[in-house]
C-alpha cells in the first residue's frame, strides 16, 4: 500500500469502507491500469463474513462513495453512485507508488523534519507529483497552503522529508477539490473542481494565517499548564 493510500484511509470514513478498500478493492486491483472490477456478491460475502451488516446494493454504493470522497476511488464519466456499479470497472488513482526515483529532488531536503511555518513545496516536484496523482490544476491557493501548514503544525511529532510533505500536500489538495469548489468561478471537470484560466499567487496571508493559528495553540497550551 502506498503512503498516499495510507494517509487517505486515516481520514473520516467508516471502518466498513476501510475494510472494503483494504481487503477487496486493493488486493484485486490491476496495478498496471490502476483499476478494479466490482462484484457485489463477493463484496457482500466479505463484509457479511461474521454477521449480516450489508444487504443492499445501495449500501455498497454508500461505502464506495465514502472512498471516493477521500480520493481512494474514482468513477468513470458515465458512472454514478445513484445506480448499480455491479460488474463495472472503477479506478483506484492512488495504487501506483510515487517513487523518489521518478521525481527530480535535487533542490529538496530528504531529511525528516516537522512541519514549519516557512515550508513551501518545491515547484518542479510539486508539479510532477500533481501529474502523477492526476491533479488537473497544477497550482494551489493561499488558503489551501495555509490550511495544510496549520493542520500539521498541530502534530509536531510527525516528521517527514520535503518530498513526503509535498506528496501529502498534493493529496490534500486533490481531496479538497473533489469535495467542493473554492470559489464561484470554478467548474467541475471530471470529479475535480478547477478554475479555468486560473492565476494563483502565494503571499504573506499564509504567514499571517499560520502565525495566528500558532498563537492560539500556544495560548491553549499555557492555559492547560496553569490548570
Amino acid at each position: 500500500m502506498t503512503s498516499l493510500e495510507y494517509d487517505a484511509l486515516q481520514l473520516a470514513i467508516s471502518n466498513k469502507a476501510r475494510v472494503l478498500y483494504s481487503l477487496y478493492l486493493r488486493p484485486r486491483a490491476n496495478m498496471k491500469e490502476g483499476t478494479v472490477d466490482l462484484n457485489y456478491a463477493d463484496i457482500l460475502n466479505l463484509l457479511n463474513a461474521k454477521e449480516k451488516v450489508i444487504e443492499l446494493g445501495r449500501q455498497i454504493n454508500a461505502l464506495l462513495k465514502e472512498l471516493s470522497n477521500v480520493g481512494l476511488i474514482e468513477l468513470q464519466a458515465e458512472q454514478d453512485f445513484k445506480r448499480s456499479l455491479n460488474k463495472e470497472t472503477i479506478t483506484l488513482p492512488l495504487v501506483k507508488p510515487i517513487s523518489v526515483a521518478q521525481i527530480n529532488t535535487d533542490n529538496m531536503s530528504l531529511n525528516h523534519h516537522a512541519m514549519e511555518i516557512e515550508w513551501r513545496p518545491e515547484t518542479q516536484v510539486f508539479e510532477q507529483i500533481c501529474q502523477l496523482i492526476g491533479l488537473i490544476e497544477h497550482g494551489y491557493s493561499t488558503e489551501e497552503l495555509g490550511e495544510f501548514i496549520a493542520y500539521w503544525l498541530g502534530y509536531p511529532e510527525r516528521r517527514f522529508t520535503d518530498y513526503q510533505w509535498t506528496q501529502k500536500f498534493v493529496l490534500s489538495i486533490k481531496l479538497r477539490r473533489q469535495r467542493y469548489p473554492v470559489s464561484k468561478q470554478q467548474t467541475k471537470v471530471g470529479h475535480q473542481w478547477v478554475t479555468l484560466d486560473a492565476s494563483i499567487e502565494i503571499d504573506d496571508n499564509v504567514r499571517q494565517l499560520v502565525e495566528q493559528y500558532s498563537n492560539k495553540e500556544d495560548s491553549h497550551k499555557k492555559d492547560n499548564e496553569k490548570k
